[in-house]
């Protein structure tokens, strides 16, 4: 579907960020495409975060609210944030506090590679 290589390459420089923990990009149905996990279950990880994202999707269309772009959920270790890129989803988690504003702005960025890479195909 898209090469690896690239898509590898842009997840690689998000987990560079000192914030950021795990990148994890998967289809809307919970399939993997590519990831850089600290963890064996990245099937699990990526089908559990589909189905977050789906119904979050869901629910701010049932309330009228658009469609969801971005989620971020805090946790009492970080962050797990979730953006949708073309029709995949980027999950990232962050641990601490840190500069939640720069990996958002480096999210966006990356959604817009990969939704490019994507289309391309």
């Amino acid at each position: 579907m898209i090469r690896s290589h690239r898509v590898e390459t842009i997840l690689q420089r998000l987990t560079d960020l000192d914030e950021v923990y795990d990148a994890i990009l998967v289809g809307r149905d919970g399939l993997i495409v590519s990831g850089v996990l600290h963890t064996e279950d990245e099937e699990v990880i990526g089908a559990m975060s589909a189905a977050a994202f789906g119904s979050i999707t869901n629910y701010t269309t049932q309330i009228n609210s658009g469609d969801t772009h971005h989620v971020i959920v805090e946790t009492k270790t970080g962050t797990i944030q979730m953006e949708e890129a073309g029709d995949l989803i980027l999950i990232v988690t962050t641990r601490g506090i840190g500069n939640l504003g720069r990996v958002r702005m480096e999210m966006k960025k990356a959604c817009r590679q990969l939704a490019q890479l994507v289309a391309s195909y």
